[in-house]
């Protein structure tokens, strides 16, 4: 756990990055729990009120999930309520994934992410601008961090699995 008086800047950013990453991940887990679903399916959900509705590659592009996942997670969304599938009048053999309106959804603004607000804008009066200007550019640094590390780990790996014809155990040397 973070302790306030780490003072190796190296120790320093490795704990406040798996400190920060766990609490936002937990955080979004218990929004969606609120909602019947889980914080994957919560975080789909903002990402189709931010694009709007949106194709299953869409939703892939800006999640990083496969179009196969996406459509797993668009099912249970479907079947919540929480949103709908209709004909992609461009293309045939898609379909655009929309929101649904809902009092749960509703609820999130003044019950979850109001009080959210505050507690961060009480917490940053502590700072001046120019201490909020370098917070601000560190969280920047630190979410696009975490854009190219996902990009890399779902970018296609070379195996290190030992392949079925390989075994050590048999080889032979200098054997003709």
């Amino acid at each position: 756990m973070y302790q306030r008086t780490e003072t190796d800047p190296d120790r320093l950013g490795q704990l406040i990055g798996r400190e920060l990453s766990t609490a936002v991940v937990l955080f979004h887990e218990a929004v969606g729990k609120r909602l019947g679903i889980s914080g994957t399916e919560r975080k789909l959900l903002d990402v189709l009120d931010r694009l709007g509705p949106s194709t299953a590659g869409e939703l892939a592009a800006h999640t990083g999930l496969t179009t196969g996942a996406i459509t797993g997670v668009v099912d249970r969304l479907v079947r919540a309520g929480y949103a709908q599938r209709e004909p992609n009048p461009r293309d045939r053999r898609s379909v655009i994934v929309t929101l649904v309106a809902s009092p749960a959804l509703d609820r999130l603004g003044p019950e979850v992410f109001a009080p959210l607000g505050q507690a961060i804008a009480d917490f940053s009066a502590q700072y001046r601008p120019a201490e909020l200007a370098s917070i601000a550019s560190y969280l920047v640094g630190l979410t696009d961090i975490l854009r190219e590390q996902t990009a890399h780990l779902l970018s296609p790996q070379p195996s290190y699995e030992r392949p079925p014809d390989e075994h050590p155990a048999h080889e032979t040397h200098g054997s003709s």
